[in-house]
C-alpha cells in the first residue's frame, strides 16, 4: 500500500463544476462516515449482474436503462457517453441502482452507491461510495490471511479506517477519495467479507488513530526486514508518528529474505517502457542508502548519460514484486545485476507480519498500534 496516487484526468475538470464539496466525515445514515473508493479503471466493458437494474443519467436525472428481476447487461465506453447493451446514450456519468442490497461488476460482488463514468473516451471507472465499516469489512481478509491472530485482524481494521479518513480528508474537492489497489488499499468487496473479519471491524468499530487530534497517515506494509523505516527518506515527507523501529516479530515471514537477477538488456527494456531515453545500460550501482541501510538512490549508467532514481521510483521500473523491497544489496557481474534483499513493501509504518508475530505472542490490537506508530492515540469516532 502506498498512499500518494495520480489522481488526475479530464473526467475531474468535468465533474468538478457540478460537485458541492462534502464535509469531511459526511456521514450515512447510521451516522457512520462515507468513502469513495475507485474501484474498477481503465477499463473498456463492464458486465453487470444484479436484480432490478436501472441506470441513470446522474446530472440530468433521466432513466436510460430500467430493467425488472433479474438483470444483465454490458456497459461500454461510447464517444462522449455510455453503450448499455450496445444502445448509445450521450450520458458522460450515469448512477447504477439496484435492489437487493448488492449488485456484481465484473466478477466482483459490490454494494452501497455506484457510479460509472465515462474518463476519457476509451476507458470507463465505477466508483463505489460506500460506509466506512463495509469499506473495512471488505478489505480486511484482502490485505491480510482471515486465519491470522484476531488481534492482528483488529490492528488491521484500526489502521485501514483510519487510512481512509486521512485520505479523505485530503481529497475532498476529487471525485473519489481512493483507488482500489497497492497504491492505497486492496479492497475486494462482499465477496471478501467473512465472519472474521466482521468480527474484527465490529470490534473496533468507529475506532481511528490520531495525532494532535487528527487521523494519522497509517502507512503499512507486508513484511519490514527487521526494521521499519522513517517516513522522510520513504516517501519524502517526515510524520513525528512514522519513525523507523526495531522488528523482530516477522523473521519467519515468507519472502523475509528475496533474490532477483536482472540483465543490462532487460532493464534497458523496462526503463523505455517508462520512458527514459536511453537505448542500453552499461552499469548499475547504489549511491545513497538511509539509516535503516534501504536504497535512497541508485545510479544507472546508460548510453544517453548517467540516471539516478531513488527507490521507489527503480522498484516501480524493476517491478514491486520483483525488487520486493529497498533494503537490498547487489552484486554486478559483466552485464547482470544479481540483488539480495530483505522484506517486502515500502517498510513504513505497521509491518503486518510483525503483527501477526506480536499477536501471536499475545500482544493486543493496541499494543501493535503504539509499537509501530509512536506518540498516537486510538480514540471512536462514532
Amino acid at each position: 500500500m502506498l498512499n500518494h496516487a495520480s489522481r488526475r484526468g479530464l473526467l475531474f475538470l468535468y465533474i468538478v463544476l457540478f460537485m458541492i464539496p462534502a464535509p469531511l466525515y459526511a456521514a450515512t445514515g447510521n451516522g457512520v462516515p462515507e468513502v469513495r473508493v475507485k474501484v474498477f479503471h481503465d477499463v473498456s466493458t463492464l458486465r453487470i449482474e444484479g436484480h432490478d437494474v436501472r441506470l441513470i443519467d446522474t446530472y440530468r436525472n433521466l432513466y436510460i436503462f430500467k430493467n425488472r428481476g433479474i438483470s444483465s447487461l454490458v456497459v461500454s465506453v461510447a464517444n462522449n457517453g455510455i453503450s448499455v447493451n450496445n444502445a448509445v446514450y450521450p450520458a458522460r456519468m450515469v448512477t447504477l441502482v439496484f435492489s437487493d442490497g448488492m449488485v456484481r461488476i465484473n466478477g466482483k460482488l459490490l454494494r452501497g452507491h455506484l457510479e460509472i463514468a465515462n474518463e476519457n473516451n476509451r476507458d470507463l471507472i465505477v466508483v463505489n461510495a460506500i460506509n466506512l465499516e463495509s469499506y473495512v469489512a471488505g478489505l480486511v481478509n484482502a490485505e491480510m490471511p482471515h486465519n491470522w491472530p484476531i488481534e492482528a485482524l483488529e490492528a488491521q481494521a484500526v489502521v485501514a479506517r483510519t487510512y481512509a479518513l486521512w485520505q479523505k480528508d485530503r481529497h475532498l474537492d476529487q471525485y473519489y477519495d481512493m483507488e482500489n489497489g497497492v497504491m492505497d488499499q486492496v479492497y475486494k468487496g462482499v465477496d471478501s467479507e467473512n465472519n472474521r473479519g466482521w468480527a474484527a471491524v465490529n470490534a473496533t468499530r468507529g475506532q481511528i488513530i490520531t495525532y494532535d487530534g487528527k487521523p494519522i497517515l497509517a502507512m503499512y506494509h507486508s513484511i519490514c526486514g527487521g526494521e521499519t523505516e522513517n517516513s522522510e527518506d520513504a516517501i519524502g515527507y517526515k510524520y513525528p508518528y512514522l519513525r523507523a523501529v526495531t522488528c523482530n516479530f516477522c523473521r519467519f515471514a515468507p519472502h523475509y529474505f528475496w533474490k532477483y537477477t536482472l540483465g543490462f538488456r532487460t532493464l534497458a527494456y523496462r526503463m523505455i517502457a517508462k520512458g527514459y531515453n536511453l537505448s542500453e545500460v552499461d552499469g548499475f550501482s547504489i549511491l545513497k542508502r538511509s539509516r535503516t541501510q534501504r536504497v535512497m538512490t541508485a545510479r544507472v549508467v546508460t548510453n544517453k548519460g548517467l540516471i539516478d532514481l531513488d527507490g521507489v521510483t527503480l522498484r516501480g521500473i524493476i517491478g514491486f514484486d520483483r525488487l520486493r523491497s529497498t533494503l537490498f544489496w547487489i552484486k554486478v557481474s559483466g552485464n547482470t545485476i544479481f540483488f539480495h534483499g530483505r522484506g517486502f513493501g515500502h517498510g513504513v509504518g505497521m509491518c503486518q507480519w510483525g503483527a501477526y508475530g506480536m499477536a501471536k505472542k499475545g500482544s493486543t490490537y493496541r499494543q501493535i498500534i503504539h509499537y509501530y506508530y509512536q506518540h498516537v492515540h486510538i480514540e471512536r469516532l462514532y
